[in-house]
C-alpha cells in the first residue's frame, strides 16, 4: 500500500487523467486533494473508515493523506482531478487540514450514497460544483489555446469553493447556522495543531492556552462548530494516522497505539472499532486481501474523451437543452470561454471596486420557452454567480418588462428565484442587485408585481428601478 505521487507541470497547480476503473489498488497522495467524477457507470470508493457509491452526475473527494481504493462498474470512466494543496498553501493557509466532503457520514460502517441527504442548499453547492469540474474538462480537451490558457483561473474558483462551501463544517452545518471567518481560522490552526501534535497528550486546557481564550469560551465556540466533542476529533485523527501505520509499516499493535497517542491499547482498539466497525487486526487482513487480486484500470487519453464528455453534458449537465433543441451545447460553451476571457482581462488589468456584471434574465440566451416549459441558461449563470463568490465582482440581475409576455410572465418570475434559491441559497442573492426596467405604465405596473414578488422570495433584496430615454 503505497503513496502514489502526482507531478505537478511548473506553475500548473493541477493535474487531470481519465481512467477506465474495474478496481484500483489501495494508495494514497500527500499535499494533494483528489476529485473523483464519473462521466459514465458509478464507482465505490472505499476511503478510510467511509464505503461510498459514487453515481454518474456525481462527484466525491480524496482528502490529503486519505489512504483509498475504487472499485468500479463494468463501464465505469472516471474523471479525475489532482489539485496541488502547496501551490493553493498562498492563498488558503490551512488548506493541507482541511477536510472535504460532499455527502453526511455513514453510520455503523456501512456503505452509502455520496447524494445521502434532503437538502436544497447542499445540491446547489454540488449542482455548481459540479459545473466547473464539467468547464474545467471542456476547457482541457479544446483546440481553442485560449480555453487552455483560461482554465486556472477555473481551478481557482474549484479550489475556492472547496474552502467555503465543501469544507468540513460548511458542508455538514445546518442552513441557517453562520461560522464568521475569524472561528474558521481559529477551528482550522486548532485541527492543524491536532494533526501536528495528535500523539502528545491533547488538553482543552492546553488548546485554550494556545488560542489565548479561556476553556469555557472553548467549549462553548467548539459546540458550536463541530458535530463532535473535541476529544471525540482528537481520538478521530488518531484513528484516521493508526490506520496509516497499520497499513504502511509493520509496527505492533501496541506500538502504534503509543505513536498515535492513545494512553491504552485498549482504547485503540474501542476508538479504531467505532469508526471502522472491525478491530485493527480484521481491518488489516482484509485491505491485504483486497490488494492480493490482479487490478483492472487504464488511463485513457484526454483529448480522445471529447465525444464522452459531451455525451456526459447533454445527459447530466444540461438534458433538458439536448432533449427539447433548446440550445446547442457548442454555442453555450463558446459563449462561455468569451466569458472567462472578459474575466482574465479584467483581472489583468482591474477596475476600480467594486466592478459590475449583468445578467439580462430574460434574454434569449438566457430563457427560453418551448412546449409551455421555462428553460434558463444555467450554464451561464452558474458561471457569474460563481465568479461573483470568488471575486469582487457584483451581480445585477436585470429584468426587462417589455421582454415579459403577459400570458406567463409571473410564474416565470417565480420559476427563476425559486431556482435560485434552490442553486445558490438566500445568502448569496441577497448580495445581487434586481434591476427592473420599464418604460411606460403598463410595464410600470408589472415592476411593481415583480418587486412584490422578489421581496416575498428575497427579504432583504436590492431593488431598482429604471428607465431609459
Amino acid at each position: 500500500m503505497k503513496r502514489e505521487i502526482i507531478e505537478f507541470k511548473d506553475n500548473v497547480p493541477f493535474s487531470i487523467v481519465v481512467q477506465s476503473i474495474k478496481n484500483y489498488p489501495i494508495h494514497w497522495h500527500e499535499d494533494v486533494t483528489e476529485i473523483l467524477m464519473p462521466i459514465k457507470g458509478s464507482i465505490e470508493v472505499r476511503s478510510n473508515f467511509e464505503y461510498i457509491l459514487v453515481k454518474e452526475g456525481d462527484f466525491w473527494f480524496i482528502n490529503n493523506k486519505s489512504i483509498h481504493s475504487i472499485r468500479g462498474s463494468s463501464e465505469a470512466i472516471v474523471v479525475i482531478f489532482y489539485i496541488d494543496l502547496n501551490y493553493f498553501e498562498q492563498y488558503f493557509e490551512y488548506i493541507k487540514h482541511m477536510f472535504f466532503r460532499n455527502n453526511m457520514y455513514s453510520k455503523d460502517n456501512t456503505k452509502v450514497e455520496s447524494d445521502n441527504y434532503d437538502d436544497d442548499v447542499r445540491k446547489g453547492y454540488k449542482t455548481r460544483f459540479r459545473n466547473l469540474l464539467v468547464s474545467v474538462l471542456t476547457d482541457i480537451t479544446n483546440e481553442d489555446p485560449l480555453a487552455r490558457e483560461l482554465t486556472q483561473d477555473s481551478v481557482y474558483q474549484l479550489v475556492s469553493s472547496m474552502v467555503k462551501e465543501f469544507n468540513w463544517l460548511q458542508f455538514l452545518k445546518k442552513s441557517n447556522d453562520f461560522i464568521s471567518p475569524f472561528q474558521l481560522d481559529r477551528y482550522h490552526r486548532i485541527v492543524k495543531f491536532i494533526d501536528e501534535h495528535y500523539h502528545e497528550k491533547i488538553t482543552l486546557d492546553l488548546i485554550a492556552q494556545q488560542e489565548f481564550i479561556t476553556k469555557n469560551y472553548f467549549s462553548h465556540l467548539w459546540k458550536n462548530l463541530s458535530n463532535f466533542s473535541f476529544q471525540e476529533r482528537v481520538n478521530y485523527e488518531r484513528v484516521l494516522r493508526s490506520e496509516f501505520l497499520l497499513l504502511t509499516t509493520n509496527l505492533s499493535l501496541a506500538s502504534i497505539s503509543e505513536k498515535c497517542g492513545f494512553s491504552d491499547i485498549k482504547y485503540f482498539y474501542n476508538h479504531f472499532k467505532r469508526w471502522y466497525g472491525c478491530n485493527p487486526l480484521e481491518h488489516k487482513n482484509k485491505c491485504l486481501s483486497y490488494m492480493s487480486q490482479e487490478f483492472d484500470y487504464n488511463e485513457l487519453d484526454l483529448k480522445s474523451m471529447k465525444k464522452d464528455i459531451d455525451n456526459y453534458i447533454k445527459r447530466i449537465v444540461m438534458p433538458e437543452y439536448a432533449e427539447n433543441n433548446i440550445w446547442r451545447t457548442t454555442t453555450l460553451f463558446d459563449e462561455y470561454i468569451k466569458m472567462k476571457y472578459l474575466y482574465k482581462i479584467d483581472k489583468i488589468t482591474p477596475q476600480p471596486s467594486p466592478r459590475n456584471v449583468k445578467v439580462n434574465i430574460f434574454s434569449p440566451n438566457n430563457f427560453k420557452m418551448k412546449e409551455g416549459k421555462f428553460f434558463f441558461n444555467w450554464q451561464n449563470i452558474d458561471l457569474l454567480v460563481n465568479f461573483s463568490e470568488t471575486s469582487d465582482f457584483d451581480i445585477n440581475m436585470k429584468i426587462n418588462c417589455h421582454d415579459l409576455d403577459d400570458k406567463w410572465w409571473k410564474k416565470a418570475v417565480h420559476k427563476f428565484l425559486d431556482s435560485c434559491i434552490y442553486r445558490y441559497r438566500i445568502i448569496t442573492i441577497n448580495k445581487w442587485k434586481f434591476l427592473i426596467y420599464y418604460n411606460d405604465e403598463i410595464s410600470l405596473n408589472k415592476a411593481n408585481v415583480i418587486r412584490n414578488i422578489i421581496k416575498e422570495k428575497v427579504s432583504e433584496a436590492s431593488i431598482i428601478y429604471y428607465f431609459s430615454i
